[in-house]
């Protein structure tokens, strides 16, 4: 099955792809809400790739408590991925990922988020 990770911010979404073709999932795009139609660059990725499902962040807060963001990535989730795109989506807890990848301030790395999201999920399943 090939499946779409997402690293969701208000402003950047990394995308990253996990294909039945390839073995190695990889970083794909970073989606910049300011500049581009989100919902067109989402179908487009889907359409390309005969996407399935999507793993996408989920922020969660030190104390297992939701968050701003949490709350946000749920909106997200439901108005965007089910409504619209009517797509399969799991949550992956980002807590583990986020020292992974560090934050760059110089360079854009929500891509390298996703990607860290999709290989979590796929080491889970």
């Amino acid at each position: 099955m090939n499946i779409l990770g997402i690293d969701f911010g208000e402003r950047y979404i990394g995308c990253a792809i996990s294909t039945t073709k390839s073995q190695t999932p990889f970083a794909l795009k970073i989606i910049d809400t300011k500049y581009t139609n989100l919902i067109s660059d989402l179908t487009k990725i889907i359409d390309e790739y005969s996407i399935k499902k999507i793993a996408i962040g989920y922020p969660i807060g030190l104390n297992n408590n939701e968050t701003r963001m949490s709350k946000l990535v749920d909106l997200f989730i439901e108005e965007t991925l089910i409504q619209r795109l009517n797509l399969e989506v799991t949550k992956v807890d980002e807590r583990m990922t986020s020292a992974v990848v560090t934050k760059s301030k110089k360079e854009r790395i929500d891509d390298i988020s996703a990607l860290e999201i999709l290989e979590t999920y796929l080491h889970n399943v």
